[in-house]
């Protein structure tokens, strides 16, 4: 399936959530809560997927200064078991939106959003092996909508289900570090975030 069809299949996804959202706030509100915030990490999913346009009149992008990148490392850590956005991250640096994603795609080789998600799974790598938790707790404290919401991204990007994952490492021989961890946003995101800094533009960030 390729990114058109995906982002249409979303559509009516994102639009069912909504209309739960909307029955429930009357009665219900935590349910209204979680049902408008699943919606949103799908729309999230979605847009990490989606090229951004090119512009040719904008200046041109730096990577994050070092201060800028542990800033914002340190804002997405204390804050992963709740919605994260982009428009959030950028004003912890004073820049704008646009500007932020891309230096910070310069800085770290992916996009803000699909930082989080990495930062997301870290943690819940951490509590599949250091707890007893039960999924739902779990994708809780790690700022997923829900467990289904879990289940999904962390097969995605680990090859197996959550489950799965926890009883092949507590029941199995211990694998290298080398060889545990993920196939792509995995393991190291804590220790070694990948990062390429430099002095960003003078125009566009303000010193802290």
């Amino acid at each position: 399936m390729n990114e058109s069809m995906e982002r249409d299949a979303i559509v009516p996804t994102v639009s069912q959530l909504l209309q739960r959202a909307r029955l429930a706030l009357g009665g219900d509100a935590h349910t209204a809560k979680r049902q408008i915030q699943r919606a949103l990490e799908l729309l999230r999913d979605a847009e990490s997927r989606t090229p951004a346009p090119s512009d040719p009149v904008q200046h041109p992008v730096h990577g994050l200064a070092p201060w800028q990148a542990r800033r914002v490392i340190d804002h997405i850590q204390a804050r992963l078991d709740t919605p994260i956005r982009v428009e959030e991250m950028a004003r912890v640096i004073r820049l704008s939106t646009s500007y932020f994603s891309r230096a910070f795609r310069l800085s770290f080789s992916m996009s803000p959003h699909a930082y989080v998600i990495a930062l997301r799974l870290a943690r819940a790598r951490e509590l599949l092996l250091g707890s007893n938790e039960q999924m739902t707790q779990i994708a809780m404290a790690c700022g997923f909508a829900d467990q289904a919401h879990f289940s999904r991204v962390f097969h995605r990007e680990m090859g197996c289900a959550p489950g799965r994952w926890r009883r092949e490492r507590r029941d199995g021989p211990t694998l290298p570090p080398a060889l545990d961890g993920g196939r792509h946003t995995g393991a190291n995101v804590h220790a070694n975030p990948g990062l390429r800094t430099s002095e960003p533009h003078p125009g566009h960030s303000v010193a802290p």
